[in-house]
Order: C-alpha cells, then structure tokens, then sequence
C-alpha cells in the first residue's frame, strides 16, 4: 500500500518536472510563433454627446472587463524582435451622463440621466518592435512599441435614459488606429504581457435606433470619442 503510494507519487513529482522543464526549455531561434488569451479594460476618451440635439454637459466613463484571444509571429533579430499579431477582442464600457436643459422664460426642465453601455467585438492586427531588456537562460524581460490597426465589426450600445432603454447599431468609422506600449515577462515558453493602447482616431457616432421600449418616441445620439485600452495576457512561445 505504502509502496504503491509512494510509486504514485514519485511518478506525479516526475510528471509535474518534466512539465516544467519543457517550459523552461528555450531555444534561440530566427522565428517564433505562438498564442495568448486575456482580460482587457476599454477606457473610453469622450468629447462630446448629443442626446435629442441636446449637448451633454456632463459625463463619466466606466470599464468592465473584456476578454482576448491572439496568435502571434516572432522574428527575432539579436535582442531585438518583430511581432505581427492576429487577434480577437470583446470590449465593454460605460458612460454615464447629465443634460441640463436651457432655461426658457426663466424656466427649465429638470436635468436628464442616463447612461449608455458600450459592447465592441472587434478583429485587430498589432505589430510590435521589441527589445529584451534581460536575456538571462530562461527568464526574459522585453519592452515593445509599435501601431495597431483595428475593425471593429461589431457594435452594440444600449443607453437607459428615463426608465426607457433605447438599443442603437451601426457606426460611421468601424476602423481604428492605436499606439501600442506594453512590457512582457517570461519563463522559458511562457511569458506574461502588459499592454497600454492610446487610440488616435476620434469616432464620430450617428447611431440608427434598432430598438426602444417607448416606440413614440425617436432618439438620436452622436458620440464624438477615441479608445483607449489596457490588457494583460498569457500564453506561450513555441
């Protein structure tokens, strides 16, 4: 009894060991590939909302947790290296606003709340200059820079505003340009990243009206914003 335990045990540590050195274990080369999955934190920069032609003075903006999924290609030069990356992100956000109405004949509405939740999916191609900082057998540390192009083929904004919910589609600019900045850490083939996005481009938003639970009545928003995210992945290089 006491021997078959031991035997099982010994194999588990003998499992568990090779394991890790098969992680550990990295080989120089010209050409990595590899993939990552992750959380994200869209940071929505607003300039202006218009609410029915009304600008809103007011406006807070929120981030909910968004997930990721990317492969990437490695061209490794010294310490230096090149990294295109496919990839998959689902974004969420919040933005909360105030509209004060102007007064008329010394008179004025009450002001208007509401708030409009944003949900992206979009496909993105990042292409990363890095440089090792650390080299060191197999733990690395690496800063990387570089543009990214982003489709953002879906969008979904649902505004509550008066115990009305209001849910719009469409987007005038889909496509988005950000500059990436971000750190990775690695042991042997895996590796952790930090990444900060800075968007570029401001979206200009007249969105159509693909639902209202007060069908009388008819909303148009603009939405005048750029993007900014920041993620955190894992994955591994093979």
């Amino acid at each position: 009894m006491r021997k078959g335990l031991f035997i099982g045990l010994l194999f588990g540590l003998l499992c568990q060991a090779l394991s890790a050195q098969s992680i550990l274990r990295m080989e120089e080369k010209r050409f990595n590939f590899g993939a990552k999955v992750g959380f994200n934190a869209t940071l929505p920069v607003v300039n202006s909302l218009r609410v029915l032609d009304f600008e809103a003075n007011q406006f807070q903006t929120s981030y909910q947790v968004g997930y990721l999924a990317a492969i990437f290609f490695r061209f490794n030069i010294q310490r230096f290296y090149i990294q295109p990356s496919p990839s998959w992100h689902y974004g969420r956000s919040h933005l909360h606003f105030v509209i004060n109405f102007p007064e008329i004949e010394g008179e004025a509405d009450p002001p208007l709340k509401g708030n409009l939740q944003m949900r992206t999916q979009s496909l993105e191609l990042p292409v990363l200059l890095g440089y090792h900082l650390v080299k060191q057998g197999p733990y690395g540390l690496s800063l990387m820079v570089g543009p990214k192009v982003k489709y953002n083929y879906k969008l979904d904004y649902n505004m509550a505003i008066d115990a009305r919910e209001i849910r719009f589609v469409n987007d005038d600019t889909p496509f988005g340009v950000n500059i990436v900045s971000g750190m990775g850490v690695s042991i042997g083939r895996l590796f952790f990243d930090f990444v900060y996005e800075f968007g570029l481009n401001q979206t200009e938003a007249s969105f159509k009206q693909l639902y209202s639970s007060s069908p009388e009545s008819s909303f148009e928003i603009q939405l005048n914003k750029r993007t900014n995210v920041m993620s955190m992945s894992i994955g591994m290089l093979f």
